[in-house]
């Protein structure tokens, strides 16, 4: 108990110090005294000032579908060792200055990649007094305007540094869903065990949490500018599109309790179909995975509904428990808050491609989902314990039951001691666990016995030395029996020491005071009360107040005086009290 106090408080100062650190760092960010924004002095926005063919000022984050030639005049301007910077989404571009063409921008995609390279930065070196800059720009999709962002004139390598610090935290984010969707794989491939007795599919949940994080990577750009394959990172999302209904369905399947093998194999088909016809009509160029999206998110949106479905029915059925239908619920409802947010800054804010609420979302959902895994892997244990608990009681009760059959004037004696045992220990202060496991020591405290003659534990007369010699072999007897048990070793302990006396005169081995094991000294306790206290062979029970006489007598000679106060208090209360027969 005190072990587990320590233990406690431990964990408790830790998370204490955590804490202190935490709080350290957010007030050192919300109340640090620098300078904010510092790229804004750095990066010179050239949004405006565009001219193109007819003369007419255009803004470049708003032009109409088809080409377009615009000119900048940026003879005012600071291009000295820096550059033209900007993203581009899906369009082909050519870059001129006043030494002529300086940049083309037309990659040649493989034919299975489809025609879109999806986004990329580019940072453009701007030649030694050029005047101006003349942008040739086309869509990739003809039916789509061109869209260009985030245009300055800089350092080009401040400029990337601007874009990673930008989108850090949401490389995190998907880095973060990718690294938790790993360990949930990992879980589900090396814990089977684990995996069947929580009843859900880790592996499904793992990867599916995988390609949401990579799906998420898209919108960073991070990767695009370090592979520099915008085309394969964007192919590879539509390909995560394509496949992430089947272990989601997967996933909220196996939650149900149920199997739906034939369901799940049809998703599989439906998956791998699309993924053939889309990579089909890429190849022979009727069609691209750009258009070709709305497909697969339909087909997730038929999944959801699906996996919506089964799930109602589990819920009908009672086949699913309250705390994963909750952790589901609130993880499902942090994704669609998400996912609604960011579709609203897409369409009233212009925010292209961002996924930042919707990761949040699946973050959270594998939070819940994380939280309510390790609960019910702790419950798991706790049952598993507790039925471990209850199958050493029941096997110790029968052992003991064996142990008081040899002697036929003490039946009952070694439960009646262990119930004593367990009284005294709680009466002193012992955790439920302890007393529990005293209690099965005290079961077992005879166990020796099994290895003494029949007739010499029921002899009626006086025993011969060499007879008494034979009954105090019992505890080593019992020890020898009980020592290979590792899991409660005090077991052997018990049974080998509950003759020891505090003045040293016990057996076997003459311990005294402290070096008596404490489970020992209660149970001499106990067993000297219902020793007295019983029909013996030799003679009957005494009388109750008489056998209290006697522990008191040699209490602190022959019993520890602690267990004899704990005794006494029990007795003061009427818990250990005379009786009219032995029970």
């Amino acid at each position: 108990m005190k072990r587990k106090n320590e233990i406690t408080l431990s964990n408790i100062e830790q998370i204490i110090c955590i804490l202190i650190l935490l709080l350290f760092v957010f007030l050192s960010i919300a109340f640090g005294n620098y300078e904010t924004n510092t790229d804004i002095v750095m990066l010179e926005d050239i949004n405006e000032g565009w001219i193109d063919e007819n003369g007419q000022t255009v803004d470049l984050y708003d032009l109409t579908p088809g080409r377009h030639s615009v000119i900048l005049d940026i003879s005012e301007l600071n291009t000295v060792r820096r550059a033209i910077c900007f993203k581009s989404i899906d369009t082909n571009f050519k870059v001129y200055s006043s030494e002529g063409l300086i940049y083309d921008y037309d990659p040649v995609i493989p034919r299975h990649l489809g025609i879109s390279y999806g986004m990329q930065y580019h940072t453009i070196t701007i030649p030694e007094d050029s005047s101006f800059l003349r942008l040739y720009i086309e869509p990739v999709f003809p039916d789509t305007p061109a869209v260009i962002r985030d245009m300055a004139i800089c350092e080009a390598g401040q400029y990337i540094t601007n874009v990673f610090k930008r989108y850090l935290f949401s490389f995190g984010q998907g880095s973060t869903t990718i690294v938790v969707g790993i360990l949930f794989v990992i879980a589900g491939v090396t814990g089977q065990i684990v995996m069947k007795s929580t009843g859900i599919d880790f592996i499904s949940f793992g990867i599916s949490c995988i390609m949401v994080g990579y799906i998420g990577f898209n919108d960073t750009l991070l990767l695009q500018v370090l592979t520099g394959r915008p085309d394969l990172i964007r192919v590879t999302e539509y390909m995560c599109l394509m496949f992430i209904p089947f272990p989601a369905l997967s996933f909220f399947s196996s939650t149900t309790g149920e199997s739906h093998k034939k369901l799940l194999s049809g998703m599989f088909i439906v998956c791998l179909l699309n993924f053939i016809v889309q990579l089909g009509l890429t190849l022979s160029r009727v069609s691209d995975y750009y258009y070709l999206v709305t497909v697969s998110q339909f087909i997730i949106l038929v999944d959801f509904l699906i996996a919506v479905v089964i799930v109602f029915k589990a819920i009908r059925k009672g086949q699913i428990k309250p705390a994963l239908l909750r952790s589901v619920g609130w993880g499902l409802c942090a994704c669609i808050f998400g996912a609604v947010i960011d579709m609203l800054r897409f369409h009233f804010f212009q925010s292209y491609g961002s996924l930042t609420f919707t990761r949040l979302g699946v973050l959270l959902f594998t939070a819940f989902m994380g939280i309510y895994l390790y609960r019910d892997h702790i419950d798991s244990l706790k049952k598993k314990q507790h039925e471990s608990a209850v199958l050493a009681s029941e096997i110790a009760e029968a052992f003991a039951k064996v142990i008081d059959m040899k002697d036929t004037y003490t039946n009952g004696h070694s439960e009646r001691v262990a119930k004593y045992t367990a009284m005294i220990a709680k009466e002193m202060g012992y955790d439920d666990e302890t007393v529990e496991k005293y209690y099965r020591i005290g079961l077992l405290h005879d166990i020796g016995k099994i290895g003494i003659p029949k007739s010499v534990l029921n002899k009626p007369g006086k025993l011969t030395d060499e007879e008494y010699d034979m009954i105090k072999s019992h505890t080593l007897k019992g020890y020898e029996v009980l020592k290979n048990i590792s899991v409660v070793p005090e077991l052997a302990v018990g049974a080998l020491a509950h003759h020891e006396r505090p003045d040293g005169k016990g057996y076997p081995n003459g311990l005294s005071g402290d070096e008596i094991p404490q489970v020992a000294r209660i149970i001499a306790v106990a067993d000297s009360f219902d020793a007295m206290y019983s029909d013996r062979a030799y003679r009957k029970r005494m009388d109750f107040e008489k056998v209290l006489s006697i522990i008191r007598e040699v209490s602190g000679t022959q019993l520890n005086p602690e267990v004899v106060d704990a005794f006494f208090r029990l007795v003061d209360k009427g818990e250990i009290k005379a009786t009219d027969a032995n029970s």
